[in-house]
């Protein structure tokens, strides 16, 4: 499974990243589509984009999206997640704006933060301009929270692979947030990381 063999998808990428190459704000690309692009085995093609970033950056994310927008950015709360959310379409192709993310899930709370996550994105080159992923460790940790075994077991392998590039973040993100001892035990067993 490529992106490239996904022309709608592919394109809205493209347009994506063009229309936000310019901005400051720190965002990143996450989701099944970020998987993807790391390599990570998915059991079905991605149909939309996810696109992350802190409170602070929505305003100016969403005025350069502004043009697609099918809605305005307001504060969503379903189930285990609470973010300010958007919606946009790009080729026909939706696009979700994810502003302050926030998971909570048995006794665990996790919240997305550009600081942590941004400096360790991986980042590819697509249509001559480079978008950044959320790290796998960020995935990892989110879909042990949700229950997502179809994609914590492919991250959880991927990161084995290469534990090097993916185990500082992911240890910091187990001591930065308050995780209860099941989540903890999963995410360490899935990524490989050995206690004492």
């Amino acid at each position: 499974m490529n992106v490239e063999d996904m022309p709608g998808l592919s394109r809205a990428l493209q347009q994506l990243s063009v229309l936000l190459q310019d901005l400051s704000t720190p965002w990143l690309l996450g989701g099944s589509c970020s998987l993807l692009l790391q390599g990570v085995q998915l059991d079905k093609p991605p149909r939309d984009l996810d696109v992350y970033s802190d409170l602070e950056g929505i305003q100016a994310l969403h005025e350069q999206l502004a043009a697609y927008a099918l809605s305005q950015p307001r504060l969503d709360q379903e189930g285990m997640y609470k973010s300010v959310l958007s919606r946009y379409e790009l080729d026909s192709i939706e696009a979700e704006l994810v502003g302050g993310f926030e998971v909570c899930s048995g006794g665990s709370l996790y919240t997305v933060e550009m600081e942590l996550l941004y400096p360790a994105a991986p980042d590819v080159l697509l249509h001559g301009t480079s978008v950044r992923l959320t790290p796998l460790s960020h995935e990892l940790l989110f879909n042990v929270l949700r229950d997502r075994e179809d994609r914590y077991q492919a991250i959880g392998q991927a990161i084995r692979y290469r534990p090097d590039q993916h185990h500082a973040l992911l240890q910091d993100m187990l001591s930065r947030y308050t995780l209860n001892s099941e989540h903890t035990l999963r995410i360490q067993e899935l990524a490989g990381i050995h206690k004492g």
